[in-house]
């Protein structure tokens, strides 16, 4: 019964990815459904035999170092608030973790319970890829807005004129793109046919998301994986010159011919110094970072505790990069909200808060998660991808991250024996009741 409770907690999850940001629930920007349902079935673990591994231990070292730290430094700063926070984060995080390794495990037990999670996927992205297709037709063809209020159902703040799905935000629905798509293809070469057409879907949105974060994490997660693969590196290169070619040459091209306006579209100018003068998100992404990398330098061992990037956040923007204070947002949250300020890169925000000793503990723990990729292609990119997806993210609950982390370590990528490939959307539903 218990084992049966995970999956569903799982399966629901997964069902329910692709919704980060419901404007019912307001307790962060950041708020996806799937962490509920992740922790619950990770609690439901401590009723199993599951275990972590000996490479996991350097993330439950971390997690320790974090915790204890944070509530340490808390006192001294008369702000135990930040440091509870931080420490909800990290343990949602650690139970997404637990959760995804322990349904990665159990696929490789029944391969029937990969055909769910082919089901459960197509639930979670055939809602937002109609959106998408909506949201573009709006922005390419009719320019009205009429997608707006659909979209603002599933979502709090809604752009005008860009692809964000059903997501809180433009660069949340590329997360759930690039993620989803992956898993899509490996499921789509894993015999279940039926994810082609939501690949396809999904790929053509993510071409015309005309999203620079989009084309940025892919062709990142394409360099790194030429890095780190044994194989395929030179298919790879020539796919990763395509891409290059598609985003600085087809892009731009897909844009005068469409006469696509708005504010995102000038990146793809290449013109990086008028961007950072002009372009609010492109400043907030690439010097929100710079400054947790400056307050790592100022405390480089322990760092600042986890949660208070923003101790130094103003004074430290104020100091090195005053121009940003003609943005809205960045001056609101220099002068008004400093709490609210983050690094917006889950690596700078390590350094800055962890320091050098907790760096340490989270490269040893990726170290073992690289590992255990193996000689899988599949789980080797998704590695890439989740190190390229973090350079605009920083939150410890961050789903998809743990999600594909967690299939690596638990083997969901690997290759199986034919007799247990055999799990396909041919299924027939009495062996799908079987394994559930």
């Amino acid at each position: 019964m218990v084992r049966k409770l995970i999956i569903v907690l799982f399966l629901f999850s997964i069902a329910v990815i692709s919704y980060d940001s419901l404007p019912y629930f307001h307790f962060s920007v950041y708020r996806p459904l799937s962490m509920f349902s992740m922790f619950a079935a990770s609690f439901l673990l401590l009723f199993t035999g599951y275990r972590f591994k000996t490479g996991d231990y350097f993330l439950v070292a971390f997690a320790m170092y974090s915790v204890a730290h944070s509530l340490i430094v808390s006192v001294g700063y008369g702000d135990t608030g930040s440091s509870f926070k931080h420490v909800i984060t990290l343990l949602f995080g650690l139970s997404m973790y637990r959760t995804s390794v322990y349904i990665a495990e159990q696929t490789k037990e029944d391969p029937e319970l990969i055909g769910w999670i082919a089901k459960s996927l197509m639930v979670a992205f055939i809602p937002p890829i109609f959106a998408g297709f909506l949201q573009l037709m709006d922005s390419l063809v009719l320019h009205s807005g009429f997608s707006m209020p659909f979209t603002g159902l599933f979502s709090e703040k809604v752009y005008k004129g860009r692809i964000q799905l059903l997501s809180g935000e433009p660069s949340w629905g590329a997360i759930h793109m690039l993620s989803g798509g992956l898993l899509m293809f490996f499921l789509y070469k894993r015999g279940f046919r039926k994810q082609l057409p939501l690949l396809i879907g999904t790929a053509v949105l993510l071409v015309l998301s005309f999203s620079a974060y989009a084309y940025s994490v892919l062709l990142t997660a394409m360099l790194i994986y030429v890095l780190i693969a044994n194989k395929n590196r030179g298919k790879m290169l020539l796919v990763l010159g395509v891409c290059v070619l598609v985003v600085a040459v087809g892009v731009p091209y897909l844009l005068e011919t469409f006469h696509v306006s708005g504010y995102f579209t000038e990146r793809f100018q290449f013109n990086f110094n008028h961007l950072i003068k002009t372009d609010n998100s492109m400043f907030i992404r690439v010097y929100f970072p710079a400054i947790g990398f400056i307050e790592f330098a100022q405390h480089p061992v322990f760092g600042v505790g986890g949660g208070f990037y923003y101790r130094e956040f103003a004074d430290l923007l104020l100091r090195h990069f005053s121009d940003g204070l003609k943005f809205k947002e960045v001056a609101d949250l220099v002068f008004d909200r400093p709490d609210m300020a983050t690094s917006r890169n889950l690596l700078s925000k390590v350094f800055a808060e962890e320091g050098l000793i907790g760096a340490v503990l989270i490269g040893g723990f990726m170290a073992a998660i690289l590992k255990s990729a193996g000689k899988s292609p599949y789980a080797k990119f998704a590695f890439a991808l989740c190190v390229a997806l973090v350079m605009n993210f920083d939150s410890y609950s961050f789903v998809n991250f743990w999600l594909l982390i967690g299939f690596i370590r638990g083997g969901f990528f690997q290759e199986r024996p034919a007799v247990l490939a055999a799990a396909s959307d041919t299924q027939s539903m009495k062996g799908m009741k079987r394994i559930a």
